[in-house]
């Protein structure tokens, strides 16, 4: 939540990823989860899974690598969070989104992926859902994006172009 009492949404897991990776300190963390499809959430003990680190390098490495991969996707959603036209951040987030659960259909991506909607966009950029149906349709007017039902089909080279211009 933001100061204003609104949601901000930070990442949108894949299958086996990891949800609250604070588990070395002591410190708590709120970390609230949304499941657009069945799925499965594993709790570990923390003194348990740290005894079995010390005995699984393989685990530790994997562990760590998915911490990289985090910050980095964090430091990428921080710096496009800055001062650029809400079109363009809509454009990187949808082309992020096509990285992770496009399916290629021609020269159309469909985001495969169930529950994001424009009001879950602007959950994902902090901003209001009218905001982002303005830069929706702007994305739509430049053939970029269109939007069949709940669908959300874009065109990621175009995309890219246009976020970078």
């Amino acid at each position: 939540m933001n100061e204003f009492g609104e949601r901000k949404v930070i990442f949108i897991l894949n299958e086996g990823e990891i949800i609250n990776e604070s588990f070395m300190s002591n410190n708590t963390t709120v970390v609230t989860c949304e499941a657009f499809e069945k799925s499965i959430i594993i709790k570990f003990d923390k003194d348990k899974f740290i005894n079995i680190m010390k005995e699984d390098f393989s685990l530790v490495k994997n562990l760590i690598g998915s911490l990289e991969h985090r910050n980095r996707r964090l430091c990428r959603q921080l710096k496009n969070s800055t001062y650029i036209k809400i079109e363009k951040k809509l454009a990187a987030k949808l082309y992020r989104l096509n990285r992770e659960f496009g399916v290629e259909k021609d020269e159309w991506h469909f985001l495969n992926v169930s529950g994001v909607t424009v009001t879950y966009l602007a959950d994902m950029l902090g901003c209001k859902r009218e905001t982002i149906s303005r830069a929706m349709k702007i994305l739509q007017n430049k053939g970029l994006v269109k939007l069949e039902g709940k669908k959300i089909y874009i065109k990621p080279n175009e995309l890219s172009k246009f976020f970078k211009s």
